[in-house]
């Protein structure tokens, strides 16, 4: 008979109101309601109620496998079918076998295989061999429930019919709009469900990503596992890092227990490494006798597993780009069911986060390290300095002064090249006494300075160097008094520096400006000559300990390269700064800038 026809005799009937009430009920709880099992319940209790079918079941969709969930009929037979699981295989192996009545499945008796009746429940009834329109107790009666994408969500089956006769063309109309209830309200659950997940997934991955704030790799790594035991229901989490070098240590945690995470599985890097850059997340069952892993690695796994009973694991590489730097193990127990593609994906994205949370965390560890070993050569470097200097002041000073009493006894060349290279490598020690110092200081002296005074004082003490290089020293001053709070003698050396180096680095003829101006916050000293100038080049490193000017020309002039280091140091102490504009071949000019108000910290 072709589908949807009206048997001979048969008339199409105006469905009851009752039938039409209950359905605009069910309407109203599908699209309203956010609890699908009671909604679920009431289907199947409308299709025996007001159909006067005698069972209605619906079996949802879990995995591979239909799960009854909403029963109505006899009570014994809801004991009987309630929670029982069917491979979905083997139903749509029933449906391609059935007649289809538009959206609906029928499987009259003699088509379905023995061992789905003996697995299936049957009525209990003798069918009326004289009605061919008779129920038998082998007819099966199905309807898929799919989503609006087309996807299985499940399965509506009903048994003994109104009046154990074959469903009217009438009677399967009524039943199509249950099923269709039936479909919108598991398609409704199915889309809180997804949208639940994503939210919870989102969740912690946010949470795994917040954890890559925390001080520490270990840190991170515990609060990581949390977070995925937490978002995934799991029953243990383990993260391991591999060491970042021959020298160093894994980096394990675990939770809830993380003793079990210091075990490593040792051939699983191997296996993972095989497989990487791809960090597609494997699976391993407990009952699993092969796998992508090899033999060693499942076992070892499965013994962990059944340490905390857990029937299933995602093993998950995490590393970032072509480095492989550990691995994620998330075990799940029976009841939980295996990982989704969304939570599989989550697990994955997962990974690479923590992947970059562990290289960033190396690389702060060894940019901490090599702080500390830069701050440990830089105070080493500042003991030696002071050592060898205070042991070449005494005997220095001896030269010095038998030189003068040489100089005094007997005028000689070789007497005058003693006392005036002798005076130059007390220079350089003093220069380096005065960088040590200012290095190690924790504490200045902190009073009144005159800066006009000070500059009077530095140009008075360059005086016969600048009357030697026939260089003119002009001093220019916004008022007779500018103070500040700071240490004199520091102050002193800076402005003694900056003057003394523009007079070096002068050409005869030429002038050194020296102009003193404030406001109400700084107090600036301009030191301007018209000498040699500094390359940009060398500009970058002017304010190094030890730097010499590249150009010739300076280079012939005697100095220690520590001048302008001690100068910023000291500076830089009083709350200030010295910046310097210049270009080669057309002078220099350095400004010191002091706070006129600068309060030390204690």
């Amino acid at each position: 008979m072709p589908e949807g026809a009206v048997r001979p005799g048969e008339q199409v009937e105006a469905a009851p109101a009752p039938a039409l009430q209950r359905l605009s009920e069910l309407v109203r709880r599908v699209n309203s309601s956010t609890d699908t099992a009671d909604v679920l319940e009431e289907i199947v209790h409308g299709v025996c109620d007001v159909l006067g079918y005698g069972v209605a079941a619906i079996a949802r969709l879990e995995g591979d496998t239909l799960v009854m969930t909403a029963v109505a009929g006899p009570d014994d037979v809801r004991r009987q079918i309630l929670g029982r699981r069917t491979p979905a295989a083997e139903i749509m192996d029933e449906y391609r076998q059935a007649d289809r009545w538009g959206i609906l499945r029928f499987v009259p008796h003699g088509r379905m295989s023995e061992a789905r009746i003996t697995a299936a429940w049957i009525p209990d009834f003798e069918p009326d061999a004289d009605d061919p329109q008779a129920w038998h107790p082998e007819d099966t009666l199905y309807a898929p429930l799919y989503s609006a994408t087309g996807r299985l969500l499940g399965n509506m089956a009903v048994d003994l019919p109104p009046g154990n006769r074959v469903p009217s063309l009438h009677e399967r109309e009524l039943l199509e709009m249950f099923v269709v209830q039936a479909g919108l309200a598991l398609s409704n659950a199915q889309q809180r469900e997804e949208l639940s997940e994503q939210l919870r997934l989102g969740s912690t991955v946010k949470e795994v990503a917040q954890a890559g704030s925390q001080p520490g790799l270990d840190a991170i790594l515990a609060d990581a596992c949390e977070a995925i035991h937490r978002g995934f229901d799991a029953v243990q989490v383990w993260i391991r890092c591999y060491p970042d070098d021959d020298a160093g240590s894994s980096v394990a945690a675990g939770h809830p227990r993380p003793g079990l995470a210091q075990s490593p599985v040792a051939a699983l890097r191997a296996d993972l490494a095989a497989r990487w850059p791809t960090a597609d997340p494997i699976a391993v069952h407990i009952s699993d006798r092969t796998s992508v892993l090899s033999a060693e690695s499942l076992a070892r796994l499965q013994q962990m597993m059944t340490s905390v009973g857990a029937f299933h694991v995602a093993v998950v590489p995490m590393g970032v780009a072509l480095d492989l730097l550990g691995y994620l193990v998330v075990g799940l127990n029976g009841t939980r069911g295996h990982l989704g593609t969304a939570e599989l994906d989550a697990l994955t994205e997962i990974a690479r986060e923590l992947g970059r949370s562990v290289q960033t965390a190396r690389l702060l560890e060894t940019e901490q390290r090599l702080v500390s070993e830069l701050r440990e050569l830089d105070r080493y470097k500042g003991e030696l300095i002071a050592t060898i200097s205070h042991e070449l002041k005494t005997p220095l000073t001896t030269i010095i002064g038998h030189a003068e009493l040489l100089g005094e006894l007997h005028e000689h060349r070789s007497v005058e090249a003693i006392s005036r290279n002798a005076e130059r490598l007390n220079r350089l020690v003093q220069n380096l006494l005065d960088y040590s110092r200012v290095q190690d200081r924790l504490a200045s002296v902190r009073e009144r300075v005159e800066l006009v005074e000070t500059c009077r004082s530095a140009v008075d003490l360059v005086a016969l160097l600048a009357e030697t290089g026939e260089v003119e020293v002009v001093t220019e001053t916004c008022c007779e008094e500018v103070v500040v709070t700071g240490d004199p003698e520091e102050l002193s050396l800076v402005v003694d520096n900056l003057v003394s180096n523009a007079v070096k680095y002068s050409r005869p003829g030429g002038t050194v400006r020296v102009e003193i101006t404030c406001d109400d916050a700084w107090a600036r000293i301009a030191v301007a000559d018209a000498g040699l100038g500094i390359s940009e080049a060398d500009q970058v490193h002017l304010f190094s300990a030890f730097h010499r000017s590249s150009n010739p020309e300076a280079l012939s002039i005697p100095g220690t390269g520590l001048g302008l280091a001690i100068s910023r140091r000291i500076v830089e102490s009083h709350g200030g700064r010295i910046d310097v504009d210049s270009s080669l071949g057309r002078g220099s000019t350095f400004t010191l800038a002091l706070p006129r108000r600068f309060a030390p910290a204690h």
